[in-house]
């Protein structure tokens, strides 16, 4: 079998495709019409809410209600302080590895216990498709409990968990999807960098970011 390849019961089958508030998937939900027939029935749209609890929540009633064959992630995010190659702001990028934020970055003020998951990862298979699907580049995500606000923080936040974007559901979406045993994927449109500025921008690109990672999605699903 070829490993960068889904199965055909998943690439064939029932999709759950959610984002965190509506506005992020106006563009998927305007074009998805355009689709064949036999694709649009295999697509199943949903908003999770925001924040950690709220999609974990949200994913795991929806997946216990439809019982998809894959799950897909798609939204925002915003890259950290650093060289990333093809992670700029106005592009996409599909998830790699996911890593769960402590609360303080600073060790020796909180931790969390040994068997607390910390870290998820995206389908191998599923997020090479899609990546090789629409060209995207591939980064790991960091998922704090709140956004990351200032760039000593930034810059803290990206050493430590060793990623380049930062969203706030994804690690919750992989977790429920992981736990339901059904592949989990996501997109990412990139609309803000992370800091100090990071809401300006957010509030000025996330509209544009988050459609591109929906015709992203519109791509891949078109195949």
């Amino acid at each position: 079998m070829n490993k960068t390849r889904p199965s055909a019961s998943v690439r064939d089958g029932r999709w759950l495709v959610v984002c965190a508030w509506r506005p992020e998937m106006a563009h998927l939900r305007a074009r998805l019409p355009d689709l064949p027939a036999h694709v649009r029935r295999r697509v199943i749209l949903a908003t999770v809410g925001v924040g950690l609890v709220e999609a974990a929540i949200a994913t795991a009633h929806l997946l216990a209600k439809h019982r998809p064959d894959a799950v897909l992630l798609v939204g925002t995010a915003g890259v950290y302080p650093g060289n990333h190659p093809g992670l700029s702001l106005g592009n996409a990028a599909g998830v790699r590895r996911i890593r769960l934020l402590p609360p303080i970055l600073a060790g020796r003020h909180a931790f969390l216990p040994a068997i607390v998951a910390t870290e998820s990862r995206a389908s191998p298979a599923l997020a090479s498709a899609l990546c090789l699907a629409t060209g995207l580049p591939r980064g790991d995500v960091a998922c704090p409990l709140a956004i990351t606000a200032s760039a000593k923080a930034a810059a803290a936040a990206a050493k430590l968990s060793g990623c380049a974007l930062e969203n706030l559901e994804a690690f919750a979406v992989a977790r429920a999807a992981a736990t339901a045993g059904v592949p989990f994927a996501a997109i990412l449109g990139i609309a803000n960098h992370v800091g100090p500025a990071g809401h300006r921008e957010w509030k000025e690109h996330a509209r544009a970011a988050a459609a591109v990672a929906c015709q992203a999605v519109l791509e891949f699903l078109a195949k």
